[in-house]
């Protein structure tokens, strides 16, 4: 949320993972805001996921067996404001064939593959839960997988998935913030599913200048992206390795943050710019990533599962020059059982919120935060308020990127001077108050 506080949807009622689905509220520093939430106690959970609902909604979709279903709840208290109801029927209980994003505006935006027809469809949904326009059919008998809504900075949205009706095929589509078609479908391989990885977040992403990147799925033995300008026309494919296994599910890509992108495969880093031109490569091999993150000034976080008799979680950063890895916090390792599930956010204040599962169907799932480079952290706000208003802060505490942040100790709030007042001015901080 705008203010650093967080929210985890997850399935499950402490004995049946499939059982329920409910919502956590946490605060800037971890801290719970409020007790679970329950959004759903029915048997028959495959899958969550929550989006933004305009600035002060949370907007929950989950597969209730094949039935995609919808609640709003308040982002400030947790209360439900919009009760459940029912999207779609799905072609299937498959997770990869329906997601969910927020766009510009603060419309939701849900795309799934229809029952019956196999269609590829999405509606769209105001803040208050109200469909706008009807269902809008993206490609007929697609029978899509690995589904994705990418929002796009001016408001509309591209949908992308892989279709595995007849004639297979990777697409995608573009639409405006009104859901209107802009332009055609587009074809970005007419190739089976060398690329199948989860979520389709992965897939795609919208550049600094509008471009448009997508992982090139188009060979199972190159770590590529296709880059489309922001009216869908084809630019140029940026091939960055080849001959490596598992490719190209192993390539990682993240926008940066003043243009251009970071591209990770095999454990070796590649920066280029908005046009696709080579800037720079890690001079030695790191981590090979499940996730990468973008560090202003610096170079990327990696988030990395290590497999090797169990799993290891890790977040790894790369120094400034892509000489070397030069910090590596561990979230989570067993030597017992196998990662079931993990993802990381940044949040609004920068700092890294981390969720993971350990063992599938019956291991607890932990919440790690984590700040993304070394540093001092000269306050933190006590109070939400808009970027560039005055703001109560708490001035005692100081940690690097290596060390493990537990979460309520640096709430200090006893111990900040009395009448300090700190202001944001873009990613500064600037404090004021009694000394001594």
């Amino acid at each position: 949320m705008d203010n650093g506080s967080f929210a985890v949807v997850y399935s499950g009622n402490g004995s049946q993972s499939d059982t329920g689905a409910n919502l956590r509220l946490y605060g800037p520093m971890r801290v719970p805001l409020f007790s679970r939430i329950s959004v759903t106690s029915t048997s028959g959970v495959v899958g969550t996921r929550l989006a933004r609902a305009g600035g002060d909604g949370i907007a929950i979709v989950w597969l209730e067996s094949v039935s995609l279903k919808l609640a709003i709840h308040s982002a400030v208290t947790g209360a439900l404001v919009v009760p459940e109801s029912t999207l779609a029927t799905l072609a299937n209980n498959d997770n990869q064939s329906w997601n969910v994003a927020t766009l510009a505006g603060g419309d939701v935006v849900v795309a799934y593959a229809k029952n019956g027809s196999n269609d590829l469809a999405f509606k769209r949904f105001n803040v208050s839960g109200v469909l706008q326009g009807s269902e809008v059919v993206v490609e007929a008998g697609a029978n899509p997988s690995c589904v994705g809504v990418l929002p796009l900075a001016a408001g509309g949205f591209v949908l992308h998935y892989y279709r595995s009706a007849a004639a297979t095929a990777y697409r995608f589509a573009r639409f405006n913030a009104a859901g209107a078609l802009q332009g055609a479908l587009t074809t970005l391989a007419a190739v089976t599913a060398n690329r199948n990885v989860t979520p389709a977040e992965r897939n795609a992403m919208e550049l600094g200048n509008g471009n448009l990147a997508f992982v090139d799925p188009s060979s199972s033995t190159a770590a590529a992206v296709r880059l489309y300008d922001a009216a869908g026309n084809f630019l140029t494919t940026v091939l960055a390795a080849t001959g490596g296994a598992g490719m190209p599910n192993t390539v990682c890509i993240c926008p940066r943050q003043f243009g251009g992108f970071w591209l990770a495969v095999g454990g070796q880093l590649y920066e280029y710019d908005n046009a696709g031109v080579s800037l720079r490569q890690s001079v030695v091999a790191g981590f090979a990533p499940f996730m990468l993150i973008d560090r202003a000034g610096n170079g990327p976080v990696m988030v990395s599962h290590l497999v090797g008799g169990g799993f290891t979680v890790v977040l790894s950063s790369w120094s400034a020059d892509l000489s070397a890895v030069e910090n590596t916090l561990t979230l989570s390792t067993s030597s017992s059982y196998p990662l079931s599930y993990a993802w990381t956010e940044v949040l609004s204040n920068g700092m890294l919120a981390s969720v993971v599962c350990g063992q599938p169907s019956t291991g607890a799932a932990t919440i790690h935060l984590s700040v993304p480079q070394a540093a001092s952290i000269l306050g933190i706000a006590q109070e939400a308020t808009a970027a560039g208003a005055m703001v109560r802060v708490a001035t005692a505490g100081k940690f690097v990127s290596t060390q493990s942040f537990s979460g309520p100790a640096f709430d200090r709030r006893a111990a900040t001077p009395p009448g300090t007042r700190g202001v944001a001015v873009g990613n500064t901080a600037i404090l004021g108050g009694l000394a001594g």
